[in-house]
């Protein structure tokens, strides 16, 4: 039987690839780093100090101030690697709600996960005095193995967290993912088990949410997904950014590109929804029928179309030019 989860060979390249970094510095108690001055190199997609504030926003009420709460929040992050996304958020949270009465502000505990045992035992390293520095009240870090796509996650992490942050581990899946054959399936096959595992992570009844930071304007997969309630796209401010942002990493060398548009998804859980049992993806397709007419133009899908026999290139083609067609027509009504 085909084992579940990330391939050996993936594994093996991001050990190799964590391995060939400096020793990891230290972060002191106050969260300042103190020997590492390349980890600003390996941050993926976007510095993680751009988008702390819009992350900060997204939390519960009882998280960024003093509303009352005798409840702990749960944060998960997938594909960490060597970013300091999760320290430096709690850090953020700990900041905003100082002078705060301790009994009216719950605290934050932080799970970072990697498929790459070399970047968990490194971020330990690097993270450990500040761990340590800890106040129970306050929260906790740490950092632990999981493969996000194993359809075996541990029962433990099931139903566990109220928030799932994700920087760069979707885009990588879809940078690598090859289609068998062009328009045989709108949804990378990877992207299945990964958002099937995501709504299994995320609590139930409480609104838990899947956000990910990403430089795409649209994710179709995502915005389809029937484990989600609804998908909100916040634009990230990048203008005071500078250099090149880095989007994923190719074989030895990494993909970069001077467009600055970053994205963050509120992806809102969905309790209803059955991974084991429902249809993953909402059809947004509607095929075209020859007597749908355009309300601007008055042309019917049957003219548009012409001779052309809708099979030649597929339903969906056909309806998907259907479609743009009738949003940006220019032409008048004809009565």
């Amino acid at each position: 039987m085909k084992d579940s989860g990330q391939k050996a060979k993936t594994k093996h390249y991001w050990n190799s690839f964590y391995s060939s970094l400096p020793p990891a510095g230290d972060i002191n108690a106050t969260g300042d780093e103190t020997l590492d001055e390349t980890s600003s190199d390996l941050e993926w997609i976007v510095p993680h100090s751009a988008v702390l504030d819009t992350l900060s926003s997204l939390f519960p009420p009882s998280v960024q101030d003093q509303s009352h709460s005798s409840a702990s929040v749960y944060v998960l992050e997938i594909g960490c690697g060597v970013s300091k996304l999760s320290i430096s958020l709690l850090q953020r949270l700990l900041l905003n709600r100082q002078g705060a009465d301790p009994r009216d502000v719950c605290c934050v505990c932080f799970v970072a996960t990697d498929i790459s045992s070399v970047c968990i035992k490194h971020n330990r390293t690097r993270d450990d005095a500040f761990i340590t520095s800890l106040h129970t009240a306050d929260g906790s870090l740490s950092y632990e193995l999981l493969d996000v796509l194993d359809d075996k996650l541990s029962a433990s992490h099931a139903r566990c967290y109220d928030m799932i942050l994700d920087k760069g581990t979707l885009d990588t899946i879809l940078f690598r993912t090859k289609r068998t054959k062009k328009g045989s399936s709108s949804h990378p096959p990877l992207l299945t088990p990964l958002l099937n595992n995501i709504h299994r992570l995320l609590r139930t009844g409480c609104e838990s949410k899947y956000v990910i930071i990403s430089p795409r304007q649209k994710i179709k997969s995502v915005r389809d997904f029937r484990g989600f309630d609804s998908v909100r796209r916040i634009k990230v401010d990048t203008s005071t950014l500078n250099g090149n942002v880095v989007l994923v990493k190719s074989n030895s060398e990494n993909a970069k590109t001077s467009k600055s548009e970053v994205y963050l998804y509120e992806c809102v859980k969905n309790d209803s929804y059955n991974p084991d049992n429902d249809v993953p993806y909402r059809s947004v397709v509607c095929y075209a029928e020859d007597e749908n007419i355009c309300y601007k133009c008055g042309m019917t899908f049957k003219h548009y179309r012409g001779t052309v026999d809708v099979r030649d290139q597929g339903e969906v083609v056909w309806s998907r030019r259907w479609k743009n067609h009738v949003v940006h027509c220019k032409g008048s009504v004809v009565l």
